[in-house]
């Protein structure tokens, strides 16, 4: 009996051991997974418990989420974040739960999701999570999270946002229908429009008509308009699409209100809208796209953005473009899905503050101005541009009356926000129209002057007779009431009156000049015998820049530098050399 006691108590000791054993490991799940997270050393294995992980790249192999345990991505304090699983696979067990947070991003091989997957957006429009991924089965649940901003902007103009779906079959119901509603293009007239919009039941804004035109589910591939008087989160679920979307396009009439379709971003990350256009994926749709910003509008088009518009398309966005004849097709290739965690839904305003032009472009932005609001617009010179509409260069103005204010250019009978125009042979006159909700105090100035050099760029208030140097950064500042004025500024771009040579420094520090071949020779004729240092620029008459060459000294008095002008060809070139005492300017031919 004794030694039959004693067995008993041996097995208890046992299984008290093995379960404190047992205790001891789920008490550090962070042992489940090895590695450190980095290309040489990649976290593989299994997650157990609550794990966070930030940084700008994140490597993984193959990741198992655990029943009970949850695997976030966050963005650094200073930097997106975003997990590289290039060839893995993430399996998210029944229970588990993977979560993507605003402005952090994924690229994963193969999901195999029986949990929960968690795309997240935040509650200020500041951010939403990426997902690209080449694979995905499972019998879990997707959820995708979307924040839209209600009420009005401070003008009193309601938010409306151009909203997508990344799944199929998300009924209309998801969201409050009362202002849900989808753009018909042949409804649209000669002259506006505004008759495209119908509600989800049917409801014709323009003119108050019930139509037949109702929709029970937000297609692929589909833009909608949506608007509430509040600001919601609404969850959406589905399964993730990552096939090619093919959206065929109304065409009605090739005025400048015909031909628009609301299409949207079909997938859980951004595309690049240059590059469905560059791979040939756009059939008879000009270049330009078009989005809400709360109320008013942003474009962008062949590398120049208006109000924040960039050729990245945020996953959930709807955005406008225009057929230009019948059986006009866009093909949303996934080849074109590109994670940007520094795309802002909406394009907000405040990106537009950043936005600068490629070195390439010739270009003006004018900004239209008032305390807490802005709008911009912008001419670009290009010798391939014509003064008609150019799919290449232009972009109309979708509304001139949307907005708490809005400005655009006119040529010919057609309002643009980006206006591509020829190089002008001596001047270029460009009428700028403006419209604002309420009346007060508004500016006009130069936003951007890009590649240049050789035009004088001025604003000119036809009601005053002022005109503006906007290149010394002068601006406009004039009262005016609220509604719409088409007559009285004017941009002025003008090649100097008797050409470059105006533009010759009177200051003589540097003897500028050619000699046989391509050879320019900038000669320092100081009487100072200290170094001088300083950047030489060569542009041509289109303003295109040739030649840069920075940290350029001269030694003293009679310090010849010599460069080779290898592009152009024959001509008038303009030669810029500044240093830390001025700019020198002077007007040089090569035979």
């Amino acid at each position: 009996m004794l030694r039959k006691k004693s067995k008993i108590l041996d097995m208890k000791r046992l299984l008290i051991s093995l379960c404190g054993v047992i205790m001891v490991l789920y008490s550090f799940p962070s042992f489940a997974y090895t590695g450190t997270g980095t290309s040489s050393d990649p976290y593989v294995g299994t997650v157990s418990g609550n794990v966070e992980w930030t940084g700008t790249g994140i490597y993984a192999d193959d990741l198992q989420i655990t029943n009970g345990s949850t695997l976030t991505i966050s963005p650094g304090t200073y930097d997106a974040s975003h997990l590289i699983m290039t060839g893995s696979t993430l399996t998210v067990d029944a229970g588990g739960t993977f979560i993507l947070n605003p402005n952090a991003s994924a690229t994963i091989s193969i999901i195999e999701n029986n949990g929960t997957l968690r795309l997240e957006s935040a509650p200020n429009e500041l951010g939403v999570a990426s997902l690209i991924h080449d694979n995905y089965f499972g019998s879990g649940i997707t959820q995708v999270r979307l924040y839209l901003s209600g009420g009005t902007t401070a003008g009193g103009a309601y938010k409306w946002h151009y909203i997508s779906m990344p799944f199929t079959g998300v009924t209309a119901t998801s969201f409050s229908t009362l202002n849900l509603a989808q753009y018909i293009e042949t409804l649209s007239t000669s002259t506006d429009n505004y008759p495209g919009w119908v509600a989800y039941d049917g409801y014709q804004y323009s003119s108050g008509a019930t139509l037949a035109n109702t929709f029970n589910t937000l297609d692929l591939g589909k833009g909608y308009n949506y608007y509430s008087a509040s600001s919601n989160t609404f969850t959406i679920t589905g399964t993730i699409s990552i096939a090619d979307e093919y959206e065929n396009l109304s065409f009605s009439g090739s005025s400048d209100f015909q031909g628009y379709n609301l299409i949207g971003n079909p997938f859980s990350s951004c595309i690049n809208w240059q590059t469905l256009v560059t791979s040939g994926n756009t059939r008879s749709v000009a270049n330009a796209i078009y989005f809400t910003n709360n109320g008013n509008f942003a474009a962008y088009v062949n590398g120049v953005g208006v109000a924040g518009g960039t050729e990245f398309i945020p996953p959930l966005q709807g955005f406008f473009v225009k057929s230009t004849a019948l059986n006009g097709r866009v093909i949303f290739d996934n080849a074109a899905r590109v994670h940007n965690p520094d795309q802002l839904r909406y394009k907000k305003k405040s990106t537009a503050e950043d936005m600068i032009a490629a070195d390439t472009i010739s270009m003006v932005r004018l900004k239209l101005s008032v305390p807490g609001d802005s709008a911009d617009l912008v001419v670009r010179l290009n010798n391939k541009a014509t003064s008609n509409f150019d799919n290449e260069f232009d972009a109309y103005t979708f509304s001139r009356t949307l907005g708490d204010i809005s400005m655009w250019t006119t040529t010919g009978n057609s309002d643009y926000c980006i206006n591509g125009l020829p190089f002008p042979q001596t001047a270029l006159e460009v009428p700028v129209g403006i419209n604002m909700k309420v009346a007060g105090t508004f500016r006009l100035s130069s936003k951007e002057i890009n590649k240049l050099e050789i035009y004088n760029i001025a604003l000119k208030d036809l009601n005053t007779n002022q005109t503006v140097d906007l290149k010394k950064g002068e601006y406009l500042e004039f009262a005016a009431p609220a509604g719409m004025i088409t007559d009285r500024f004017l941009l002025v771009i003008t090649k100097s009156a008797t050409g470059i040579s105006d533009l010759t420094s009177e200051n003589k520090s540097f003897g500028i000049y050619t000699t046989a071949g391509r050879t320019i020779n900038i000669r320092s004729i100081t009487d100072e015998p200290s170094v001088v240092s300083g950047s030489v620029t060569v542009y041509d008459l289109t303003g295109r820049k040739v030649l840069h060459v920075r940290n350029v000294e001269w030694s003293g008095e009679t310090d010849l530098k010599q460069f080779e002008l290898w592009q152009g060809g024959p001509g008038l070139y303009l030669v810029v050399v500044e240093t830390s005492a001025g700019k020198y300017v002077e007007k040089v031919s090569l035979k």
